[in-house]
């Protein structure tokens, strides 16, 4: 047995959907995958401008 694919993404629609087909894509050719929902610093800091973040 072989451990899933994992697939980062995050929790948005668009980008859910986005990793969803992708993984549909996977699963048809045999391979398990699954969805690993990941929180970036502008998700998580609403009031910081994203100029401001850095990176």
């Amino acid at each position: 047995m072989t451990d899933p694919i994992r697939i980062g993404t995050r929790d948005s629609e668009l980008a859910t959907w986005q990793a969803k087909t992708v993984a549909a894509k996977l699963q048809a050719q045999g391979y398990e995958t699954e969805l690993v929902f990941v929180k970036s610093e502008g998700d998580l800091d609403l009031t910081t401008p994203l100029t401001e973040m850095g990176g």
